[in-house]
């Protein structure tokens, strides 16, 4: 990056909100959380000269596709401000940041907004709605993984497990306890889904009455829920985060900045990503994912990822938690479990993962959710994130993936104090 990029703070919405039972839109959604996020920053919305929006499905669960004017109908005094939509699936909101973080760097603007919603909530007792939201984002896999009789992401996520089980094997009792983790943890976080959540130890082991087998190899509690969502990060160029700074009476040292940042596509087709990795030699199941996380270290001129404090990951899935747990260089390729066992990725460990309660906890709006990690991430590091803190936080790391991790994106947000 040739100019730094620093994060002024922003908002998210409560989770655990449904908007279709209060009556609203995905833009009423947007609106409230933006007019949130002005207010907590102290940011004059005239200061905002570019805006990004990151959503994966808006089309088909909201009828609505062309967000970007969803700023200037918020607040019209963002009318005629440059801004655009984003999609990567799940990773959509990380391209907002990544789209946001390109104008900062090259010096084109010296405010830019970067926002992720998502609204997704509906009767899942009606089974016609909710295979409209597998629909809808099952077009983001390619058409023939589209098997008759699976929603589509339980299926190809269970296929990622099948190629652990036999690559390297897995014990359940290390999923599970992944998935305990995050639900402990989102408790302390007023903006989880999960933080009332209901469960029992038999939920997180092979118990076919607590947590039964539900879609393809996973079991109830395997699976993150889905959430209505938005969150909004705003970012700022070296002249501007000094200026704030000195308008807000704090020092500039406190602002963090965007320090290394990673990003990979892979084509769509699951098989198609297999056939590529065979042949790579690398001993990594997905290479590109461990490549993403090696280019934000480097980038941030870190020697290993346990030079970060702690890690906000993609878990849709238990799975995909612990697919990159290893990827990330923590411990060897399929030894993810060593990890789980010692309680290196616990809070008070040597790399806490998810203190917020990460997608199985604290809920995935799809495409906010890359934006929602930047957000925790930057709470971290400047002490906002109360009682799921991690002490001494200084470097934070987000880890976003969409589809078959077609799209890997990763940040490293730290304090330079």
């Amino acid at each position: 990056m040739s100019n730094a990029v620093y994060v002024l703070g922003g908002a998210q919405s409560d989770f655990a909100r449904d908007m279709h039972s209060e009556g609203l839109s995905v833009f009423d959604l947007f609106k409230e959380t933006l007019a949130e996020a002005l207010e907590q920053c102290d940011l004059p919305a005239e200061d905002i000269q570019r805006g990004h929006v990151g959503n994966a499905s808006g089309d088909v669960l909201t009828g609505y596709a062309q967000m970007g004017g969803f700023f200037g109908m918020a607040d019209h005094r963002l009318a005629g401000m440059p801004a655009g939509r984003h999609e990567a699936a799940c990773a959509s909101g990380s391209m907002a940041l990544l789209g946001a973080m390109a104008d900062i760097s090259a010096g084109y603007y010296d405010v830019v907004c970067a926002a992720g919603v998502e609204v997704m909530g509906v009767d899942t007792a009606n089974l016609k709605e909710f295979a409209t939201v597998d629909q809808a984002i099952g077009s983001h896999a390619w058409p023939s993984e589209r098997k008759q009789g699976h929603w589509v992401w339980p299926y190809l996520f269970s296929q990622f497990l099948i190629d652990y089980r036999e690559r390297y094997g897995v014990d359940y009792r290390h999923l599970g306890e992944i998935t305990r983790l995050n639900l402990e943890n989102a408790r302390k976080n007023p903006n989880a889904r999960g933080r009332s959540y209901a469960s029992t130890p038999a939920c997180f082991i092979e118990d076919d009455v607590a947590n039964p087998k539900s879609m393809d190899e996973f079991r109830k509690h395997d699976t993150c829920r889905t959430a209505d969502g938005a969150a909004f990060v705003f970012l700022a160029s070296e002249a501007y985060a000094r200026s704030y700074a000195q308008r807000r009476g704090i020092r500039f040292e406190e602002i963090p900045r965007i320090k290394g940042f990673g990003h990979a596509t892979m084509p769509t087709e699951l098989q198609t990503k297999r056939e590529i990795n065979q042949k790579s030699g690398s001993p990594y199941y997905m290479p590109h994912l461990h490549n993403t996380i090696q280019q934000a270290l480097q980038r941030a001129s870190f020697s290993a990822v346990t030079d970060v404090d702690l890690m906000e990951v993609h878990d849709c899935f238990n799975i995909s938690e612990y697919m990159i747990i290893d990827h990330s260089g923590l411990v060897q390729p399929g030894c993810a479990w060593q990890a789980i066992e010692d309680g290196s990725i616990a809070p008070g460990g040597r790399l806490p993962v998810n203190p917020s309660g990460g997608l199985l906890g604290a809920g995935h709006p799809i495409g906010c959710t890359g934006v929602r990690m930047a957000l925790d991430a930057y709470k971290q590091v400047t002490g906002q994130a109360g009682d799921y803190q991690i002490g001494g936080a200084k470097n934070a790391m987000t880890v976003n993936v969409g589809g078959t991790l077609t799209t890997t994106a990763a940040l490293i947000i730290g304090c330079d104090d």
